[in-house]
């Protein structure tokens, strides 16, 4: 199961995002699900860095299917709340994903601390 943690702030504004794990659909090289995350949350993280300029932390593992793509506390209000349409359609997304494959995405809201 692939689990995503969206992580926001005491207003529900999305900050970032971890993915982990590998969805377990499929055998690996021809699993859906896993190629579906992958794409949302490079798109995302690609959107948010070429497209909002948000200034970004992000960090990679393929081998264990971890992604990492968090805002530094340095971006506006302005570019916050530009992120927080990618952010929203990505968690909608995955939502939508985790209802029509059960038991391969689990989604996690933390608040940012």
């Amino acid at each position: 199961m692939t689990k995503v943690v969206f992580y926001s702030d005491e207003k529900g504004m999305i900050w970032g995002f971890e993915a982990s794990g590998h969805a377990g659909y499929a055998e690996s090289g021809s699993d859906i699900v896993c190629a579906a995350i992958s794409a949302l949350t490079q798109a995302t993280a690609g959107g948010l860095s070429e497209v909002v300029k948000a200034p970004l932390k992000t960090r990679m593992d393929e081998d264990t299917g971890y992604f990492s793509c968090n805002m530094q506390s340095s971006a506006d209000q302005e570019t916050l709340e530009k992120a927080q349409i990618l952010l929203v359609t990505m968690k909608m997304a995955l939502t939508e994903i985790s209802r029509d494959y059960p038991g391969t995405i689990r989604i996690i809201i933390r608040e940012r601390r």
